[in-house]
């Protein structure tokens, strides 16, 4: 399999996906590599003797996060700006040019002062904006390879020497950087370039203590939990887990109170916990379902909605980030007595608008994805008369393919109509 495949977002939801449930804490703690980190989870959930955890779907999930950790080692890369350079090259693979890195000496280990020279790795991500923010060049390189100039490739390479040259001149302008570098036998890739303060918690980090957290509050109340839908790629997890509970709403349908798990390991993003709703429509033949994320109500004091944390937190702190969970599945357990939609102010169809304002705007964010435009502009024989024409559309929204990132835009917006009654976007 291409390793391509793995820097690619794919969303999978489970509620139709045979499971055993059960895996082990041992298996988890394989998952993460460091040792500091691990010692202080076994500690953290007495995990000295290899318990059994059971959550719905855990071990569908376990076998995607560990192909990911088995599939890529990561390398911490010491590089001075100046023993760094860029240029394009082919993929046959992807149709189409990559940008390289060239990294001529770079320190592995700072306590040993082993080094590594002569490294090409491929820009995946956003690593090459980030290697030339500071630069404010990265629109222009971008550009180069876009263009159908014949020349871009000398083009890079004259901005190289150039700054070559500025390097040379003035040495204290060098500054070392640090390259988070993935190895899958002889090939490289740069998934990002961060300061010495990042930490690794990636993707198993993310689910190791999800699924540690869960267990203690599954023993200790009596609860159960199903992972419901596991959105993934190398540095990104999206995993809802939904709580064993139905919230029933007269001629609406019904809820689940659950948590959307995220972390995104690239450049400067965020790692955290989330409440959110699965909102299950009445009458719904293809169980489609709409995630909703409730807002915290300074006045009433009702629902808190997140807790996150950037990756610069220490170890101690992140565990404290996760045990967060349960503290959020209080407040959902009060959402009972405070949910409602907002059909008692508006009439469903001027919901739908305030959707499609933002769907079907053509210099959107959702612009060229014409299937769900189609769903929510104005049509003859699609006339929104009542709440649950609303929902069902929402439902089918929430089911079409599309990038990552937009996907949790159009969660928002439609979280925020339904909800709120107004159409920002996170």
């Amino acid at each position: 399999m291409s390793n391509y495949v793995y820097f690619k977002t794919k969303t999978d939801y489970l509620y139709n996906i045979d499971s055993k449930n059960d895996i082990f804490s041992d298996d988890l703690l394989d998952l993460i590599k460091d040792t500091e980190l691990k010692e202080l989870i076994i500690n953290k959930y007495d995990l000295d003797k290899n318990i059994l955890i059971n959550i719905d779907k855990a071990d569908i999930v376990y076998n995607e996060i560990k192909s990911y950790v088995d599939r890529f080692e990561l390398l911490r890369l010491t590089v001075p700006e100046n023993k760094v350079d860029t240029f394009l090259k082919e993929n046959p693979e992807e149709k189409k040019y990559d940008y390289y890195f060239n990294i001529k000496e770079a320190c592995i280990d700072e306590s040993t002062g082993e080094m590594i020279e002569n490294l090409e790795a491929v820009a995946i991500y956003d690593s090459l904006d980030l290697f030339y923010k500071d630069r404010s060049l990265s629109q222009y390189v971008k550009s180069l390879n876009k263009s159908k100039n014949l020349n871009k490739s000398q083009l890079l390479d004259d901005l190289n020497i150039s700054w070559k040259r500025h390097f040379d001149k003035y040495p204290k302008d060098v500054k070392p950087k640090i390259f988070r570098v993935l190895k899958n036998k002889d090939l490289y890739y740069v998934k990002s370039i961060n300061s010495k303060q990042y930490k690794e918690y990636g993707i198993a980090e993310s689910f190791v203590l999800s699924m540690l957290e869960l267990n203690k509050i599954h023993l200790r109340e009596e609860v159960n939990f199903s992972i419901s839908s596991i959105s993934l790629r190398e540095s990104k997890i999206d995993m809802i887990i939904s709580l064993d509970k139905k919230v029933s709403i007269k001629d609406v349908g019904y809820f689940r109170p659950s948590i959307s798990i995220r972390n995104e390991d690239t450049g400067n993003a965020s790692l955290g916990v989330h409440t959110s709703i699965e909102f299950y429509p009445e009458n719904n033949e293809d169980n489609n379902k709409i995630y909703l994320f409730p807002k915290k109500d300074k006045d009433n004091n009702k629902i808190e909605n997140k807790t996150t944390a950037n990756h610069t937190i220490n170890q101690d702190t992140l565990l404290e980030l996760f045990e967060s969970i349960s503290d959020l599945f209080d407040y959902l357990k009060q959402v009972e007595k405070d949910f409602k939609f907002y059909n008692d102010a508006q009439h469903p169809d001027e919901l739908r608008q305030k959707i499609a304002e933002k769907v079907c705007n053509t210099k959107g964010m959702f612009k060229g994805l014409t299937q769900l435009q189609g769903l929510f502009e104005r049509k003859k024989d699609q006339q929104i008369t009542n709440l649950q024409n609303l929902l069902e559309m929402c439902g089918k929204a929430e089911m079409l393919d599309m990038d990552f990132d937009l996907k949790f835009k159009l969660r928002y917006l439609i979280s925020n109509v339904l909800l709120y009654g107004n159409n920002t976007i996170k």
